[in-house]
């Protein structure tokens, strides 16, 4: 079993049941919900949108690899009703599920970096990350989600909210 943490958003419909719903199929479908982070409201993050975001973070335990894993975590989006996306420019979403660390290993490959390449810059990441992992070690810069959080460039203002 590998320890898996998933970024989860969405800024469309039931922001919380899209979101409570994906974690079921991932809990049911790709592996063991170990925890989840309280859900946080945010502004849309690289793109404009009047949408807020709701965002978490799960720890999951899962046999898949990493390939796998997010073939499975695509399958979730598109059958929650996500459009394929067929650009890199951010969009709405009704779900938005991204693996953030894959166990202990760094993987780069055409559709999948870990760890995730833009979490360094994401509040709306790493204050999940801190509420329910705030000591485990980024193996790219070598410091805790603490440490990321606190030397973060995002000032945006996340507003917890309840779950």
């Amino acid at each position: 079993m590998v320890q898996v943490y998933i970024g989860i958003g969405s800024n469309l419909g039931d922001k919380i049941a899209n979101i409570k719903l994906a974690i079921t199929k991932i809990h049911s479908e790709l592996g063991e919900v170990v925890v989840r982070s309280s859900l946080y409201e945010s502004e849309p993050w690289g793109f404009d949108s009047s949408e807020m975001f709701v965002n978490g973070v799960l720890e999951i335990r899962t046999i898949y690899s990493a390939q796998t894993l997010l073939e499975g975590l695509k399958k979730i989006e598109l059958d929650l009703g996500r459009e394929e996306k067929t650009t890199a420019i951010y969009t709405d979403r009704l779900i938005d599920l991204d693996i953030l660390y894959y166990g202990d290993i760094n993987i780069r490959m055409d559709e999948l970096e870990i760890p995730h390449p833009r979490i360094y810059d994401r509040r709306f990441v790493l204050e999940p990350m801190v509420e329910i992992a705030p000591n485990y070690i980024d193996l790219k810069l070598n410091k805790t989600m603490k440490e990321l959080l606190n030397i973060c460039s995002d000032v945006s203002l996340l507003k917890k909210i309840l779950n």
